[in-house]
């Protein structure tokens, strides 16, 4: 809090003549840009800084957005919401950064991460690599299948890869966690109905199936307990009912990582994946009186009925 306990008003981002607004008002006001702003996850915990300085600190946020700064509205606006910190009302909206931040409330593990929306993230570099280390993925925040996402070994091969981004996407940077496979878990209706390793084809450090890598399907009861926890919680911090969770294994520790969770997962033909979406439809047509309940197809089923 300002000293002397004066409220103090952060203005993200500061609206026109805020100066002839504020005027006659007793409070300390901060004004602020997106650009300004630094999010940091790490540890199962998250900051979101405003030159330094953590936004909880702020007695009250004039929160706004437009088209592009929507997601990182949503995400302040949650993030301040946890700590109790009044601000004004805005539209919701999502990406990788404001998945992140539900993961990092809800005590989810998942790779240390670092994100600024500064086009200039070479002025960002020491940070970015107090946060990640090498190897990190550098990757788009609103992206899918493993694309725009590299593979970063040094210092070198981040200043060059971040002059040849794609200009028009925001990356966030994120810790490798090396790892031989992930699992994929789907959840339908806060219950996990499949799961499969993805083992990345050679030379390939992303484990997604449509760039190659090998999926190989599990009995339910296989996918280890704290895996499926991981995709349970991830998908009721997103509010999901159906989705599925990738989620890296640490070669070295073996801990489970949440990576990220897909809202539209693709479905591999004759796997767990067809049953788990086909509980997910046939329940929400029981549920609007569409499908007899006669009709309805068990999952818990041995053979394929399509």
């Amino acid at each position: 809090m300002y000293k002397n306990n004066q409220i103090e008003l952060l203005v993200l981002p500061s609206v026109q003549n805020i100066g002839e607004i504020m005027k006659g008002i007793n409070i300390k006001v901060t004004k602020a840009y997106y650009s300004d702003l630094e999010f940091i996850f790490q540890g199962n915990q998250v900051s979101i800084l405003h030159k330094g300085r953590d936004l909880k600190e702020f007695s009250i946020v004039w929160l706004s957005s437009y088209w592009t700064t929507r997601d990182l509205a949503s995400a302040v606006k949650q993030y301040l919401n946890f700590h109790k910190i009044p601000t004004t009302y805005i539209e919701s909206n999502t990406s990788k950064i404001t998945d992140a931040l539900n993961f990092s409330l809800e005590n989810i593990r998942t790779p240390d991460t670092y994100y600024v929306k500064d086009p200039i993230i070479l002025n960002h570099l020491n940070d970015v690599e107090k946060v990640c280390g090498y190897p990190m993925i550098m990757k788009a925040t609103k992206g899918f299948g493993g694309l725009n996402a590299k593979l970063i070994n040094s210092r070198k091969e981040l200043t060059e890869t971040i002059a040849n981004r794609d200009q028009s996407l925001q990356y966030m940077f994120q810790r490798f966690i090396k790892n031989d496979y992930d699992w994929g878990v789907m959840v339908v209706n806060g219950k996990v109905v499949s799961g499969e390793r993805s083992y990345p084809k050679i030379g390939e450090f992303r484990n997604n199936s449509s760039i190659g890598a090998t999926e190989i399907f599990a009995d339910i009861e296989t996918i280890p307990e704290e895996v499926k926890e991981i995709a349970l919680n991830g998908a009721k911090a997103l509010g999901l009912f159906w989705s599925r969770a990738d989620i890296l294994i640490d070669k070295t520790t073996n801990k489970p990582y949440l990576l990220e969770v897909n809202r539209f997962p693709g479905i591999t033909k004759m796997s767990t994946e067809v049953l788990g979406a086909r509980e997910f439809i046939t329940d929400h047509l029981d549920i609007n009186n569409l499908l007899p309940m006669t009709n309805k197809y068990s999952s818990t089923q041995k053979a394929f009925v399509m």
